[in-house]
C-alpha cells in the first residue's frame, strides 16, 4: 500500500469524491468564440480535462463538491 495517494481533503469513504470542476474555455476551432465558463462532473481534474480538452483551451477556475441528496 506504499503507493496509495490520499487527497488532501481526505476521504469519507472507499469511492473517491466526486467534484464539479469549472474552467474558463476557448473553443479550438472558432478563434472569433468569447472564453465562456464551462462546468463537469469528475473525480479529479484531468478527468474533466479528458472530457473538454479535444474541443476546448481550458484555464482552471474553480473545484467544488458534489452535493450527496439521500432520499
Amino acid at each position: 500500500m506504499l503507493d496509495h495517494i490520499t487527497p488532501l481533503t481526505g476521504r469519507n469513504s472507499l469511492t473517491p469524491n466526486k467534484y464539479t470542476w469549472r474552467f474558463l474555455a476557448i473553443s479550438r476551432i472558432d478563434r472569433e468564440a468569447k472564453p465562456c465558463r464551462l462546468s463537469v462532473e469528475a473525480h479529479t481534474e484531468r478527468e474533466a480535462r479528458k472530457v473538454l480538452a479535444p474541443h476546448f483551451i481550458l484555464s482552471f477556475a474553480a473545484r467544488l463538491p458534489v452535493e450527496v441528496r439521500h432520499v
